[in-house]
Order: C-alpha cells, then structure tokens, then sequence
C-alpha cells in the first residue's frame, strides 16, 4: 500500500512541474506573488491577526496545562516527588513549562482594556491543574488470586468444521 501511495504522490508532483521556460517562468511569478501576498497580510488585516495572535497565546497556554497535566501524571506514577527540591529528571522541563505572566496576558492597547479575554482563566486553570497533581493516585493490584478468567475463557478453542461421516 506505501509503494501505491508513494507512486500516486510521484504522478501528482511530475504533472505539476512545468515543461518549458514559459510554464517555469509563470510558476516562479505566481510563487513570488503568493509569498508576498501572504507576508503583507497582517498590513492589510491588523484585526485578524491579533484575534490569531490571541488564539495561538490560548492554544499554548491550553498546551502548557496539559503538559503540566502530562508530567505531573508520570511523576506520580514514577515516584518522583512533586516537591524534592528539582532533583527529578523532568523539573528543568517544569520550570519551562510555567504559565504566562500577569504582564504576558496584559492587552496592548487601551482599547482592548475592555474586552475580557478566555487567558484571564489562567489563574483558575493553573490552580485546578495544582490541584489535580497533588491528588494522590493509588493503583490497587488485582486479587492475589490466580483464578482470574472468566466463563468464556474457559470455554475450549474452536476447531472446525467435522467432516462428514464422522
């Protein structure tokens, strides 16, 4: 299947390439057009892209959160203290991960003062991801018994059809 994928994306890209110095020379025009459209955008449409800006600062700061999430799960599950001092293999990693500042979330202009945005959660974010990592984790083992399977389990293979006569 890789080998058909791979044959069908070669297909695609040999018929996209130009064949003579006019098609080339037409295909460089538009890919210089393109960059430059695309780097006068935020010119042209200041508002859009601050709301990108102030989505892409929520996507981190929700990313941040789960990685919090992430490493204080594994460190609960591996032993290491959440307080032992930045001994643990991951407390550099922590210590890099911590959410934006009071100063980071402030908004830039007056006029945007009024508007409340979804990162003043960061205060109530961080304090349930404290939270949930300081929750103790207990992982109980199965009963010591070794009777563990069920009816079904026990029930034998099957093995076919009988022939006939038999």
């Amino acid at each position: 299947m890789f080998l058909i994928r791979t044959v069908f994306w070669l297909v695609i890209l040999v018929l996209l390439l130009p064949t003579n110095e006019q098609q080339q020379s037409q295909v460089y025009g538009t890919a210089q057009a393109a960059v430059k459209d695309v780097s006068g955008f935020c010119e042209r449409n200041p508002s859009v892209c601050a709301t990108g800006k102030d989505a892409f600062a929520v996507f981190m700061h929700k990313a941040r959160f789960g990685a919090e999430m992430l490493m204080s799960f594994v460190k609960g599950k591996t032993g290491f203290a959440a307080g032992d001092g930045g001994t643990s293999a991951g407390a550099a990693d922590m210590d890099s991960l911590q959410a934006p500042s009071a100063e980071d979330n402030a908004p830039a202009t007056a006029e945007e003062a009024g508007k409340q945005s979804s990162l003043d959660q960061a205060a109530v974010a961080e304090a349930a991801a404290e939270s949930w990592a300081q929750a103790p984790v207990t992982v109980e083992p199965a009963a010591n018994s070794q009777n563990t399977l069920n009816p079904d389990d026990l029930l034998p293979a099957w093995s076919g059809p009988h022939p006939a006569g038999t």
